[in-house]
């Protein structure tokens, strides 16, 4: 007989709420089944299912006609006919509700001898366990196995019937992994003929031993009991993001109020989230959106209902905009139906936002596990004095057996699975007296690597009243950059936590105050799950000498290398490529290039060095950039940030920009057209003097009319007289490494040359660090872009004792300009003549003289070290003119060549070189004519005429 396939539409009542808009609630489906796999003899048989979902509608659907399925209350009852056929056939039960999905393989035996077991693979802890299963026979059936594996309960095995068989591993003593397997086979007749082979079936189990520490994922830790939300409501939301997005299990989604936050009833913005039932609720926890910062909760009110109508206020909340989880724990346990929030205040621009990626709610546990039972405190990293097997083996906690058999053994390897956690300040604060990016956010590395879904075990000891988090960041993001990821809160005690994605874990310990992080007591933190993956740290005693051994130890696809003052996650094996054997030094050189570019900015003279590191990461998108928290870096440009041997050569001006765009000192350093020029002193600075390299704007080849990038700003601005932020060229209109040429100077001059500056000073001061120190200290509240350039003006002046007006007056600092700038923002910038004339009074003021026979202007990495000698010319040969190009022989100590016109107009200025020569060589950018003339200017500024042979 043909039978039709059954579609089964289940309705349930459960309250629809599908809509997104502010007025209506919002449902997120939940769907599950209590097994997998349903196994039948060949007779017509029924088993039910439970179906676990609070959708209000589901259905379910069998794709062969012998299987029908039907209904009663939450359980699908399953039903076969009976099966006349040979071998085992299998259908498929598909269960749908509302974009969720779960299947069900249905098997059942034929008339010929067969075995199914339901589970077929058990991976098991060394301390073992006791494992289940169901057996489905046609036959009668012994069972062998390994003397390591016992039955429990001897199971009968009937025929025709699905039995349930219960084996207990037992512990294992030996290092290594074993594994063995129960067969089932079949137990043939008296009689059968001999050629008859029975057929059997396994279940293979694999024991880690006791050098392979494996946790579980602690199935049996009885975490707090999570409420589940299954709707909720917003007062303001924007597009598609709607309070939904923060219950729906997704971190990287969020909530998030309407972008239009002008109006002045703008705040407060409701957030009401519904249980099923009313629950009983001990605390919240608050997770931020993982990327960027607007709408982190500032000020809450927060209340609960019983019924959902009548609200009764809870407590109020200061979040502080805080990026990490927070854990809200009440007073006292609250019966809810539903929590509501009342934001008052955000983060973001304007009047702020309201955003949260997930809000969850929780009721503490009351079984949780006593570590008091075999572990000294509640990090469980030990085991309290007296304990012995038989304690251990009495133990009901399977995940805690395990782990204190360990110990117990002497196995248990606490590297990196139990540390001690300083506290750092956070990045914020300092990135707000030093006027900066914030450093890193990722100062402690575990080395310890998770897995998407991973049940991870923490064990939190004494915080002394701090609030700690822990950090998920994966790298691992094609196209794109991975920094970030999701943070969780930790306690005191044993947290379960599931990962929502993969990763590297941090610990996240951070103070309000500089004050605060140096009283603050190290937190003892146990990993107990998760895997080892390490990391380097240079600092400490127990890393050094271990380069290799740790960095051939990494598991996971990226490593951590820290050293004092840097911070370093690249891919392992790029590590392994590029610094196989000298990664210490890599890091060492990392921690030059950071600390170096903080004693320029003058933060060791003036005792304000950063309490947290850089952070330095790699990412699969753009080539290199700098942002708030990191510098990332392109996995394609390894070769060169990954080399030690390149790092320290022609490899250090890329981190050297990326790590000086975040020590940009704004805006007094750092005014509107300045972000790619000024972070470049740093890399200059880095690229010289530190690293003994030649200079990029000396040697930079810029083809044969300006030979460098000093030869072409002072044709794109001294020689037209052009404002230093109007500079033009017909090469390059916005060449930012000319622009640099004047801030490069000042340091060539009062740092190389009078040395001022931290590596020739005692006091690790200088001229550059007064500058910044002066541009930290200032208050710019109020001030325009033009008036902030021409305060510069005045801190270098003052910084220097000298009066340096006709040196900014050349490179047309003070230069009357009116225009709108863009750099990555778009500002104007304006200078009058009016506010010319009262910087020049304020400078004068100062009394300060100005510099006496000094062509500061003309000072070049090539040319420094006249500047302290101060020789005159000494004429060489005649020049030689072909065309336009003028060669000049055997000239020295001349810091460049002027070429005037018959009215006696500087028309142009060269060097003729990239690196020191006998022989200098330009081409003008117009034409030689009658009348023009070729100087040569020496240190003082003395010009004398270089006589010219056509």
């Amino acid at each position: 007989m043909k039978k039709c396939l059954l579609v089964l539409l289940v309705f349930v009542p459960l309250g629809l709420a599908f809509s997104c808009s502010s007025d209506e609630e919002v449902l997120v489906v939940d769907l599950s089944v209590n097994k997998e796999i349903v196994d039948f003899s060949s007779e017509a048989g029924i088993q039910n299912i439970t179906v676990s979902t609070n959708a209000s509608i589901w259905e379910a659907k069998a794709d062969k006609s012998w299987c029908t399925l039907s209904v009663a209350g939450k359980i699908l009852k399953i039903s076969v006919d009976e099966s006349e056929e040979r071998l085992v056939r299998e259908a498929t039960v598909t269960i749908k509700a509302e974009g969720q999905m779960r299947t069900i393989k249905v098997r059942q035996l034929g008339y010929e001898a067969a075995i199914l077991i339901d589970k077929n693979v058990f991976e098991v802890e060394v301390i073992g366990k006791e494992i289940t299963f169901d057996v489905t026979a046609n036959v009668e059936v012994s069972a062998g196995f390994p003397d390591w594996i016992s039955e429990k309960v001897k199971s009968r095995a009937p025929e025709m019937v699905t039995s349930t068989h219960t084996y207990v591993v037992k512990s294992s003593t030996l290092d290594e992994k074993r594994e063995g397997a129960i067969v089932f086979t079949e137990v043939l007749p008296a009689g059968a003929p001999e050629e008859s082979v029975p057929v059997s079936a396994s279940v293979q189990i694999s024991q880690h031993g006791l050098n392979e520490y494996n946790g579980g994922a602690g199935e049996d830790i009885e975490g707090d009991i999570k409420v589940k939300v299954v709707s909720g409501t917003d007062s303001s939301h924007q597009g598609e993001d709607g309070i939904e997005k923060s219950f729906d299990g997704d971190y990287t989604t969020l909530y998030h109020s309407n972008w239009l936050n002008g109006g002045t009833n703008y705040f407060p913005i409701t957030l009401t989230y519904n249980f099923a039932e009313a629950s009983d609720v001990d605390y919240l926890i608050y997770y931020p959106r993982s990327t960027g910062y607007n709408g982190h909760f500032k000020e809450v009110e927060i209340q609960y209902s019983e019924d959902g109508n009548t609200f009764t206020k809870l407590l109020d909340k200061d979040f502080e905009g805080s990026a990490t989880a927070t854990r809200v724990a009440f007073n006292n346990t609250v019966r809810a139906i539903s929590i509501r929030f009342i934001v008052k205040s955000g983060a973001g621009d304007g009047q702020g936002f309201a955003s949260c990626a997930e809000m969850e709610f929780y009721t503490k546990n009351l079984n949780a596990f006593d570590y008091s039972t075999l572990f000294e405190d509640e990090t469980c990293s030990n085991l309290k004095a007296g304990v012995t097997e038989a304690d251990i083996e009495n133990c009901n906690y399977p995940f805690f057996k395990n782990l204190a058999y360990y110990m117990f053994k002497g196995k248990y390897d606490r590297n990196f699975r139990v540390a001690d956690y300083k506290a750092f300040p956070h990045p914020d604060i300092q990135s707000e007296t030093h006027k900066t990016n914030p450093y890193s956010l990722l100062d402690n590395p575990t080395g310890i690597s998770v897995g998407a879904g991973e049940t991870l075990v923490v064990m939190v000891g004494d915080t002394y009243g701090q609030s700690i988090g822990m950090k998920v960041q994966n790298l691992d993001a094609p196209g794109s950059d991975g920094f970030g990821g999701v943070t969780y809160p930790l306690y005191r005690g044993i947290n379960k936590l599931t990962m929502t994605g993969k990763g590297l874990v941090y610990v996240m310990y951070h103070t309000k105050s500089l004050e605060e992080a140096e009283r603050a007591q190290p937190v003892n933190i146990h990993f107990a799950s998760g895997t080892v993956n390490g990391y380097f740290d240079s600092q400490n005693e127990d890393h050094r000498g271990r380069w290799s051994e740790l960095l051939g130890k990494a598991t996971d696809k990226y490593f951590d290398v820290i050293g004092k003052y840097a911070h370093l996650t690249f891919e392992t094996n790029d590590f392994r490529k590029y610094a196989a054997t000298n990664g210490d030094e890599l890091i060492d050189l990392y921690d030059k290039i950071a600390y170096s570019e903080m004693q320029l900015l003058g933060l060791e003279k003036y005792d304000r060095v950063f309490k947290n590191r850089i952070y330095l990461n790699v990412m699969y998108q753009s080539f290199m950039y700098a942002t708030a928290y990191h510098t990332a870096y392109n996995q394609t440009t390894m070769g060169d940030v990954c080399d030690p041997d390149v790092l320290k050569t022609t490899g250090c001006w890329g981190p050297a920009h990326e790590i000086g765009h975040c020590n940009q000192t704004r805006p007094g350093v750092k005014w509107i057209g300045l972000t790619e020029v000024t972070n470049n002193i740093m890399s200059e600075y880095i690229q010289t003097t530190v690293f003994g390299q030649p200079s990029r704007i000396q040697t930079e080849d810029m083809g044969a009319v300006y030979r460098n990038r000093y030869s072409k700003a002072w044709n794109g601005i001294i020689v037209p007289k052009a404002s230093h932020a109007n500079f033009t060229n017909i090469d390059d209109s916005d060449d930012v490494f000319c622009k640099l040429v004047p801030f490069w100077q000042l340091e060539l001059y009062f740092g190389k040359v009078l040395g001022r500056t931290p590596l020739q000073q005692s006091d690790y001061g200088g001229f550059y660090p007064e500058v910044f120190e002066y541009a930290r200290t200032k208050n710019y509240g109020g001030m325009s872009e033009g008036e902030i350039q021409l305060d510069f003006v005045y801190n270098c002046c003052v910084a220097a004792r000298i009066n340096l007006l006709d040196f900014f007056e050349k490179w047309g600092f003070l230069t009357p300009v009116d225009r709108s700038i863009e750099d990555y923002e778009t500002k104007t910038l304006k200078i009058t003549e009016e506010m010319v004339s009262k910087l020049k009074e304020k400078v004068e003021s100062l009394g300060y003289e100005k510099l006496q026979d000094v062509a500061l202007e003309y000072i070049s990495d090539n040319t420094w070290e006249l500047y302290r000698n101060r020789p005159q010319v000494v004429p060489g040969e005649n020049a030689t003119r072909n065309g336009n190009t003028i060669t000049i022989r055997n000239w020295q100590n001349v810091v460049a060549y002027e070429v005037e016109n018959q009215s006696g107009k500087l028309v142009f200025i060269s060097s003729g070189e990239t690196t020191p020569s006998a022989t200098d060589v330009f081409t003008l950018s117009g034409d030689w004519k009658d009348g023009h003339k070729l100087y040569a200017v020496s240190v003082t500024g003395k010009r004398t005429e270089v006589p010219m042979v056509n």
